[in-house]
């Protein structure tokens, strides 16, 4: 997976995967990949672990308190020569904002936290099964 961002400081993005139909993501099921701050667009490669192929996927944007917002133009999924791309607003075809903590606006593609003052961030979560349908799609493309 691939993400393009601009992510102004230096920050974390947890991913949570499941390779099953649920989307009742845990830690056993996650992993961390670190950002480097940049002002402009920069492109995060996401590796699963090895022999994972996710069929849905969280994303939880920022750990860093400074962190005001964070712009995501796009991601990609590409698997055994094959890709799928969204962006802009087609990126919330496939994944919805977690109302509890995340403000979106769409028109310039920025997430930033509600609650300022913790360290729970931006999140995203799969938007039904439109994500693992694409998936799933990859998987079986010839």
């Amino acid at each position: 997976m691939n993400v393009d961002l601009v992510v102004k400081n230096d920050d974390s993005l947890h991913i949570y995967y499941k390779k099953g139909g649920t989307i009742n993501f845990n830690e056993n099921e996650s992993f961390w990949v670190r950002v480097k701050g940049q002002n402009k667009n920069q492109k995060v490669a996401i590796e699963f672990p090895k022999d994972i192929v996710p069929n849905q996927v969280r994303i939880d944007f920022s750990r860093n308190l400074e962190q005001r917002e964070i712009i995501f133009n796009k991601f990609e999924f590409a698997y055994r020569g094959n890709s799928f791309v969204a962006k802009g607003k087609d990126i919330y075809k496939y994944f919805r904002v977690d109302d509890s903590n995340t403000l979106l606006n769409k028109e310039f593609g920025s997430l930033t936290r509600k609650d300022t003052t913790t360290t729970v961030g931006p999140s995203l979560y799969p938007n039904g099964y439109y994500l693992a349908v694409k998936l799933d799609e990859l998987k079986f493309k010839k």
